[in-house]
């Protein structure tokens, strides 16, 4: 997703001799389907053609070894330039440049407009690919995240409804959300920072926009250049931040201004030691465990993590590649590319994102297994990228089917109405 800003920036400045085709060699079996594949891209704003490479056929023909690879090939069919990893904008406009010139030279580059029609939405409603919502009193605060913007709403407990009171709009991709001193917080995850919304309008307390080129050095957080701040969750008298770009968890102080590291060493593994020693990989939702520990979903190892003062342990979830849909104790269950917690019920209630349901894990027994009635049934949900609880109401960014959903005691779901 790093890369995806700057192929729209080549996209923009070569619009009339640069054609992009995306080629997606799928990590997770649900990241294989194509009409996932098309789901994703109108999440994401991308534009150009896609290739489903279910297979990886092209991933071996061009003999990739990492995600993201960049491939330059000239008006001849000849293969320029292959570029791993997060590609320099400036160095790949360089080979472009060259490139071009020499093929309006041999005469085989015809400028004009990209032969291919941008991609159009595919969904509009009162919301569009939400991933988290949680109640404060008598609102229900909701990241709009298709449409860039927080929805504060008044909340009707009874009818299960909502009425749109404010819109904070401005965003680019509102994730996570928190309450904390009652002033509420955003995570904006494209956006590379943290928002405080005000009466004005979102005022940054972490983060400049621009996306971090390495790992975080701890400091005055307006000053730092975030990769990917996701998940929000008040913690210890200030906010606990999931940046999944570094693997790691941070503490933001939004009063004193300041970014401390909480856990993780940067590298992008499944590794349980004390809290700097631990590797996390793409830490997303959190939740706040009675036993004074911080629970996470790890989404890139398919993993539920907690971290407290001893350290990280792992509830669910082995490796980077170890990942499905199998109920069990600890290391014998398998969840996929789950995105968010919430603690109900002495249990943690577990946004099983790429499995399309709702998981219950215990953190004393490590037992995971789905959550009663529908909402733990497989296809009840799509792609859920948020769940929020108070103990006594339960909510579900169903995002794939653009609502959130209440999680009723039996286990049935009820579709929030938004007006």
């Amino acid at each position: 997703m790093h890369v995806l800003p700057r192929v729209r920036e080549l996209e923009e400045r070569f619009a009339d001799r640069l054609t992009v085709v995306g080629v997606h060699s799928g990590k997770f079996v649900t990241e294989r389907q194509t009409e996932r594949i098309a789901e994703a891209c109108d999440r994401l704003n991308v534009i150009h053609p896609v290739v489903n490479d279910r297979q990886f056929r092209v991933w071996r023909d061009f003999a990739v070894e990492a995600w993201p690879t960049v491939a330059l090939i000239d008006p001849e069919g000849y293969l320029v330039l292959v570029d791993a990893g997060e590609f320099d904008v400036e160095k790949m406009s360089t080979a472009i440049e060259a490139v071009s010139a020499r093929a309006l030279e041999r005469g085989t580059l015809t400028l004009g407009p990209d032969p291919f029609p941008a991609a159009i939405p595919r969904h509009e409603g009162a919301l569009r690919f939400p991933t988290r919502a949680l109640l404060d009193g008598g609102r229900l605060l909701v990241s709009d995240t298709g449409h860039g913007r927080v929805l504060e709403c008044a909340w009707d407990a009874a009818s299960r409804s909502a009425t749109v009171t404010r819109e904070h709009g401005g965003l680019t991709e509102p994730r996570g959300l928190a309450v904390l001193g009652g002033q509420v917080y955003v995570a904006d995850r494209a956006g590379q920072s943290v928002w405080r919304l005000d009466d004005d309008g979102p005022a940054r307390v972490a983060g400049t926009g621009v996306l971090g080129s390495g790992g975080i050095v701890p400091g005055r957080a307006s000053s730092v250049d975030l990769r990917s701040p996701w998940g929000l969750m008040p913690w210890d008298g200030g906010l606990a931040v999931s940046m999944a770009g570094t693997h790691q968890l941070w503490m933001l102080d939004p009063d004193a201004g300041s970014l401390t590291l909480m856990a993780g060493n940067g590298r992008e593994e499944i590794l349980d030691a004390a809290p700097h020693r631990a590797a996390l990989a793409q830490p997303t939702g959190l939740a706040a465990m009675g036993d004074g520990a911080l629970a996470f979903a790890d989404c890139e190892t398919s993993a539920v993590r907690a971290m407290s003062p001893d350290g990280v342990r792992t509830l669910v979830g082995t490796g980077l590649f170890e990942f499905g849909d199998r109920d069990g104790s600890g290391d014998r269950a398998l969840l996929q590319h789950c995105e968010d917690v919430a603690v109900h019920d002495g249990v943690l209630a577990v946004a099983d994102t790429y499995n399309d349901r709702l998981r219950r894990v215990d953190p004393r027994t490590r037992e995971c297994d789905a959550w009663p009635g529908e909402a733990g049934e497989k296809g009840s949900l799509r792609e859920p990228g948020g769940v929020w609880s108070d103990g006594a109401t339960m909510i579900v960014a169903d995002t794939g089917h653009h609502r959130l959903v209440v999680v009723e005691d039996d286990g049935s779901l009820t579709e929030v109405r938004i007006t």
